[in-house]
């Protein structure tokens, strides 16, 4: 078997790629002139996430995927290698979330979070190390959050699902050492333009949720990251040459020159000169 060279033309999949960070990463590696599946269960978004690709240099292909379901993932990895050829880094960043207390939470939702970052993120990994057993090595990479980490109420289902995949991602890079194949954790922090904040700003919880977090120290500034710099550091950990890897990579943003604020209010008008100036 034949190691395979991190840096070279390679097949890579990604899940939740229908927008945001999943976007830009499919879209990053398009301009390493990869081969790049794009996968969500919403068929319709992955369309221009495919166009973004080629656009910047790769090849793509979008295909229906719901990570909770072993079906769909096993269809998901046959198509890609038929039309792409055999998967080597396996990007799983698919994610559901929700604000609120838990209390809030109908059983339903609790279960597809955690079905969604836990189980799905096993069942990629899972396929993904059968085709790279055989090639001879590849990338696995979990995208975590620092709610995995740090008590993060309003958010618990979601935080203790990326708590989950962080000891999954510990663990089975011991399970795969002398394999060739690389398990990488990237944790990130409070990033603008996910598809779960969008949509929880929209609904109003988000408002409610950031005082909360605000006032018991969780947010502290208005720095925020985009998902390109989440892509960036991606592609860091995935291109490193073989014979070492990144264990865990943590990615915040940086506080913007300024006093920090000291009110809620003070951080509302703080975010809203950061990312929404007129």
């Amino acid at each position: 078997m034949s190691q395979v060279n991190p840096e070279h033309d390679r097949v890579a999949v990604v899940t939740g790629a229908g927008t945001g960070i999943g976007q830009a990463i499919a879209t990053k590696f398009g301009r390493l002139g990869w081969r790049v599946a794009v996968g969500g269960r919403r068929v319709e978004l992955l369309g221009e996430t495919a166009s973004l690709v080629e656009q910047a240099g790769g090849r793509c292909l979008p295909h229906a995927l719901d990570v909770t379901v072993p079906e769909s993932v096993e269809s998901f990895f046959d198509a890609t290698e038929d039309e792409l050829g055999p998967v080597s880094v396996v990007i799983n960043n698919a994610a559901m979330a929700r604000y609120g207390p838990l209390d809030d939470f109908s059983a339903e939702e609790i279960q597809a979070e955690v079905a969604t970052k836990l189980i799905g993120s096993l069942f990629m990994a899972r396929r993904g190390i059968q085709t790279m057993r055989r090639i001879g090595g590849g990338d696995i990479l979990f995208i975590t959050s620092v709610a995995a980490v740090q008590p993060w109420p309003f958010h618990l289902p979601y935080a203790s699902a990326n708590a989950g995949v962080e000891h999954a991602a510990r663990t089975l890079r011991f399970e795969l050492e002398g394999t060739g194949i690389r398990v990488t954790m990237l944790r990130c922090g409070e990033t603008l333009g996910t598809d779960f904040s969008t949509r929880e700003m929209e609904s109003g919880r988000m408002d409610a949720a950031s005082e909360f977090w605000f006032r018991r120290g969780l947010l502290r500034h208005a720095g925020l990251m985009t998902p390109d710099m989440v892509a960036d550091a991606v592609a860091a950990a995935v291109t490193l040459p073989a014979g070492y890897q990144y264990e865990t990579l943590a990615v915040i943003p940086t506080a913007p020159v300024a006093d920090l604020p000291k009110t809620f209010e003070e951080y509302g008008a703080a975010m809203m000169q950061a990312h929404m100036p007129a």
